[in-house]
């Protein structure tokens, strides 16, 4: 992320990602530090709902940053980019029930059916978590915290939603690039199509 952040190109970035490739990689010792100093932010929210990428970095990012909510699903639709490296294969359903049995698994199918050896183009990344957003606004839940994954935010924020703007301090784009471990705050609603509001933290 550090690499993207200094503006390297994708084909860089690929590269850099490939030389430490491994299955459903997990969350790193930066990970976890960052993911702590989330916690300091959210202990003192009442969520009703967390919501993950079926990513073991996900999950772990989520049970750090907040283990004080008990209800906890785990989403498809809201994995990285997908395809190419092993490290955006999931494991089975099985597997993700046995290391994170507090979590809901029942939205996922036992395989990983999504995953190709080949990339997955940027617009079916942005349409997946488009759906995902829909998925959202089915639930009864009404304070819930995503966790996913910087590409597929970009993508889905960027191509299918609409976004506004609601905070005091307008620092950087509504739509930009989330940095990893980053919290931000957004009213869900659906008027022609899905509209993410952003709200100040």
């Amino acid at each position: 992320e550090a690499a993207r952040e200094a503006g390297c190109s994708m084909e860089e970035f690929l590269e850099l990602m490939r030389q430490d490739d491994s299955l459903d990689s997990e969350l790193t010792p930066l990970g976890k530090q960052q993911a702590e100093a989330v916690s300091q932010s959210t202990k003192q929210n009442s969520l009703d709902l967390v919501v993950s990428s079926p990513l073991s970095r996900a999950i772990q990012t989520a049970d750090i940053a907040v283990p004080h909510v008990e209800n906890r699903v785990v989403y498809e639709g809201f994995r990285e980019i997908n395809g190419l490296l092993l490290n955006a294969k999931r494991r089975t359903k099985t597997d993700l029930a046995n290391r994170f049995p507090h979590w809901n698994v029942d939205h996922i199918d036992e395989e990983d059916e999504l995953w190709t050896p080949a990339l997955e183009f940027w617009k079916d990344c942005g349409a997946r978590g488009y759906e995902g957003l829909q998925w959202l606004l089915q639930r009864p839940e009404e304070k819930i915290l995503l966790v996913a994954h910087g590409g597929i935010l970009r993508e889905t924020m960027a191509l299918h939603v609409e976004m506004r703007d609601d905070r005091k301090n307008q620092d950087r784009s509504v739509d930009g690039r989330f940095s990893n471990c980053e919290l931000r705050r957004y009213r869900l609603e659906e008027d022609t199509k899905v509209v993410l509001t952003e709200l100040d933290y």
